[in-house]
């Protein structure tokens, strides 16, 4: 059964289906599925995978015939979601929208990907399951918690995933592979049927190999397209959007963000290699410590409440990351929750009015000590260094509290080799605009490959 299945494109998979004769498609989708069930056993990315007579594609939509497979996170009609956690019988719920309008576009789903316990750590960290590595480097991180969908689609076992980001757990993992990671504005990807952490953060996001493995996803996941940032219901459509010219109007926070030399010095060849932008150029950082303390108030006292009965139940056997998650919330003043929630609008409108005035994007670090060792952000390992942990999630958690879109895609790589990604901010319902820059902009993945 060939491996040449995977490590292919939306399109590609798409257009290979389009292709086959009618009776040759149940072989194509069976030996797709198979091949994904056996390099996800070698990888250890999935926690279930589907059985090909479960799989069936309904005709005529933008994904018709494209096999993805999505974080353990989803309802998906046949399992309840696993979160991170041995795998035990629980009645499901009707299949998440989001996965229905993938399903009604003819999508496949191969399969649920391993994910950190309740989706509480920034790494693949997770002692219900087995370590994961980062196809890119066995010696580096896999960011958390979506950190199967990264290896799913880094590994080349499917072209794009859905995850969830509520502080950052899309765009880490995808920063650590060298993928397009996106959290959209709250609310663009219903949530309906998605295991909840902190509702107030949490965000449906999707990860690819490419922007436009990621759009097209994307686009499946939206209603019918009402505005003018919606992006068309048509693969050749998409692509044409994605790649229309545009006089970017970027603002940059990359030069002032303290970065390891070597990655400071690929973040300013990507500016400087960006094809005469209208340049807004130098904006002050946002305020971090503040932005990221508030919120960890909502993550605390959100997550106190959505883990209370599995804190009840089973503290003994949650996961530390879990507990420090779960546990401040529950001795947490009321008043220090309300008076988080109290500033997000105004101090929203005041990032947009310094950092994104008269900019179409901002363009802010990632990662910008690199991709760590695994062992370096290992609780368990004697390396462990709490300072790399912190640093992973430091600039993507703000944006989960302002409810602002953003996106990660790598740029170059590091002097050990590892991606380099920076992060695109955009206002509220920015998303196409944001795939449009990673598409024009990104590091190909094969690039990255061939480091």
């Amino acid at each position: 059964m060939p491996d040449s299945l995977l490590h292919l494109s939306v399109a590609d998979m798409r257009r290979n289906y389009a292709q086959a004769a009618p009776g040759a498609r149940v072989a194509l989708v069976s030996t797709q599925a198979a091949a994904f069930q056996r390099r996800a056993a070698d990888l250890l990315c999935a926690t279930r995978t589907y059985q090909p007579s479960g799989l069936t594609v309904r005709p005529g939509g933008l994904l018709e015939g494209v096999a993805l497979a999505h974080k353990d996170a989803f309802q998906t009609g046949m399992h309840a979601p696993g979160r991170g956690r041995p795998l035990r019988d629980e009645a499901p719920g009707p299949m998440a929208t989001a996965l229905r309008r993938l399903q009604e576009h003819g999508a496949l789903n191969l399969g649920a990907l391993a994910m950190a316990e309740h989706a509480c750590g920034a790494t693949a960290e997770n002692p219900h399951g087995a370590p994961l590595a980062n196809p890119l480097d066995s010696a580096a991180a896999v960011g958390g918690s979506s950190s199967g969908c990264a290896v799913a689609v880094a590994a080349g076992l499917v072209p794009a995933t859905l995850g969830t980001d509520t502080a950052g757990s899309v765009r880490m993992p995808a920063a650590t592979c060298g993928l397009v990671g996106l959290k959209p504005t709250p609310g663009a990807i219903p949530a309906d049927g998605v295991a909840a952490l902190a509702p107030t953060l949490d965000t449906v996001g999707v990860m690819g190999r490419s922007a436009l493995d990621a759009a097209c996803v994307y686009a499946a996941l939206l209603p019918t397209p009402t505005t003018a940032s919606a992006l068309p219901a048509d693969m050749a459509l998409i692509e044409r959007e994605l790649s229309r010219p545009r006089r970017w109007r970027l603002a940059s926070t990359l030069a002032t963000a303290g970065a390891r030399a070597d990655v400071a010095e690929t973040m300013a060849r990507f500016e400087r290699g960006l094809p005469d932008p209208q340049r807004i150029g130098l904006r002050p950082a946002p305020d971090l410590d503040r932005l990221n303390r508030l919120a960890q108030i909502v993550l605390h006292a959100e997550a106190a409440a959505t883990l209370a009965g599995s804190v009840r139940r089973d503290l003994a056997s949650l996961a530390p990351a879990t507990q420090a998650i779960a546990l401040p919330g529950w001795a947490m003043p009321a008043v220090w929750y309300r008076h988080a929630l109290s500033q997000i609008a105004p101090l929203r409108a005041a990032f947009l009015a310094t950092c994104l005035a008269d900019a179409d994007l901002l363009l802010t670090p990632c990662l910008p000590q690199g991709v760590p060792d695994r062992a370096a952000v290992t609780t368990s390992s004697p390396d462990f260094d709490p300072r790399a942990l912190g640093a992973l999630h430091r600039h993507h958690a703000y944006l989960n509290y302002l409810g602002l879109p953003a996106l990660v895609l790598p740029v170059g790589i590091d002097a050990q080799g590892r991606p380099v990604c920076v992060q695109a901010v955009g206002a509220p319902g920015s998303e196409a605009l944001l795939l449009a820059f990673a598409h024009q902009y990104a590091l190909p993945f094969s690039a990255i490959l061939q480091r």
